[in-house]
């Protein structure tokens, strides 16, 4: 079955299947999953589930929820107005609109950063996209910013081993 959509730029044909066979790894630096420049888009891991901070953070912590803690951070953020904001300011700032959050079932899904690295989205991660004002875009276009930040808080509680077991690398 093919599903053709007419948005305004063109057609766009999809065969069930093939986005993930033909995408041309269309991203940029950092969390980004996927980015449409035309619209100002990007698609952003909001946080993987199962899977540390990549290095230790400031507080001498690596952090890492599991796939409920993660959904329950995902259902927050949206009853709690899905606010954007640049640089970890308080609040939002008018710099985008939350227009896509959810977490994603499954299956995995691999694609290539724009530095080469290869990303993986799996059951459990949530993805925030995003339509960016022209000015947040132009920072993005530019490398200025290259991921983003849930800035949310949570509690921190003594990992079980099957917690630490569940962890992907």
């Amino acid at each position: 079955m093919k599903v053709t959509v007419e948005d305004g730029s063109g057609k766009v044909t999809i065969e069930p299947g093939a986005a993930k066979a033909t995408w041309d790894g269309e991203t940029v630096a950092g969390v980004v999953v996927k980015s449409e420049p035309a619209r100002r888009f990007t698609l952003m891991m909001g946080y993987p589930a199962n899977k540390a901070d990549e290095a230790v953070a400031a507080d001498g912590h690596r952090d890492f929820s599991g796939p409920e803690a993660v959904e329950k951070a995902a259902w927050a953020f949206m009853r709690s107005g899905a606010a954007i904001g640049l640089h970890h300011a308080e609040g939002t700032d008018g710099s985008g609109e939350t227009v896509e959050s959810y977490v994603y079932r499954g299956p995995d899904w691999t694609i290539k950063a724009a530095d080469g690295s290869e990303v993986t989205v799996m059951a459990g991660d949530w993805l925030v996209g995003t339509v960016w004002s022209p000015e947040a875009w132009k920072q993005i276009e530019e490398g200025k910013i290259g991921g983003g930040s849930m800035q949310g808080r949570a509690r921190r509680g003594k990992p079980s081993p099957e917690a630490i077991a569940a962890l992907r690398s």
